[in-house]
């Protein structure tokens, strides 16, 4: 995320912000001029509020209880007329898109859901993965290229995902997929991927081999890779890793790895991970704790067939 980028992000919030205090302004107007009288009580509202605060400041508290009380009164008469009228109670309240952030992007100075979300989107489009995800997902997905055994555990599969998708908000679950080139591990990650995308989660996928370049950086460079870029590995609701394995063998960047997925269990982060390797072969290439915490924290999914990618342009 480059500084441009979030700084027009930013100014999606503004521009937000700006027009829901313009709609306010619109239904103020317009109950003002349907309802008269509440906005009799609207003036009278900041005259006596104007009031108890001068009677606060020298000292007449009492006075000022009064005229709070006052206003009690008036707030619960406005919300009488607009319900008589029709309206909803808080009709000329601030509405924003997203009432936990206000639409600013932050709660409390953290990053809110939904700018973690514009952030994810603006990933996604800078490396052209929507328009992957818009053919790879579970609404396009067919079981037709399977058959026997294959059709089976492509079954099974396909179920494990839609269940991962729907629990993912009340459990924390991770999944590794494994088996031969092109026989549906990449595809089924795109459609967990889409679907919670469509459901407000935020997802960071991420090849392997990127991956280990961004852990590379981290490490071995004499100048710090993004912030944003690296602590994803750690914060996204889901990190899909694809295709483990392909990456340049290195003892150093492994351990790297591993601290990778013992932070995201210890804070309960889901993930996914891919590989065309046999287990044993997992072992032989990475770290015996690496893989253990993969076995014995992840839901293995064995992936079988013939490489579907040549069955298709066969029947294309």
């Amino acid at each position: 995320m480059n500084n441009r980028a979030y700084r027009d992000i930013m100014s999606e919030y503004e521009r937000q912000l700006a027009l829901d205090k313009r709609e306010q302004r619109e239904r103020i107007q317009d109950i003002y001029i349907k309802l008269p009288d509440y906005k009799a009580l609207d003036d009278k509202t900041v005259d006596l509020s104007a009031e108890a605060a001068i009677k606060a400041a020298s000292g007449q508290k009492a006075e000022a209880a009064l005229i709070l009380k006052e206003l009690s009164y008036i707030s619960g008469e406005k919300k009488r007329i607009l319900r008589d009228a029709g309206y909803a109670d808080d009709y000329i309240s601030l509405r924003y898109k997203c009432p936990d952030c206000k639409d600013t992007g932050y709660v409390g100075g953290r990053k809110c859901h939904c700018l973690v979300q514009k952030l994810v989107e603006y990933y996604y489009a800078k490396t052209g993965m929507y328009e992957k995800l818009k053919e790879e997902n579970f609404d396009t997905f067919s079981f037709e290229y399977f058959t026997g055994e294959d059709l089976e555990n492509i079954k099974k599969a396909y179920s494990d995902a839609k269940e991962f998708v729907e629990t993912f908000a009340e459990s924390y679950k991770n999944m590794l997929f494994y088996g031969g080139v092109g026989c549906g591990k990449t595809f089924m990650s795109n459609c967990i991927a889409k679907e919670l995308i469509d459901r407000g989660f935020a997802v960071l996928y991420i090849s392997a081999i990127k991956l280990f370049d961004t852990l590379s950086a981290r490490r071995f460079s004499t100048y710090d890779i993004e912030d944003e870029e690296y602590n994803a590995l750690f914060t996204s609701p889901l990190l899909i890793i694809d295709d483990l394995g392909t990456e340049i063998d290195s003892s150093v960047v492994n351990s790297e790895l591993f601290n990778v997925l013992n932070e995201r269990d210890l804070n309960s982060r889901a993930t996914i991970i891919s590989t065309n390797l046999e287990l044993d072969k997992l072992t032989d290439l990475y770290s015996e704790r690496s893989v253990s915490r993969i076995f014995g924290k992840y839901k293995v999914i064995k992936f079988t067939g013939d490489d579907l990618r040549i069955k298709r342009r066969r029947n294309g």
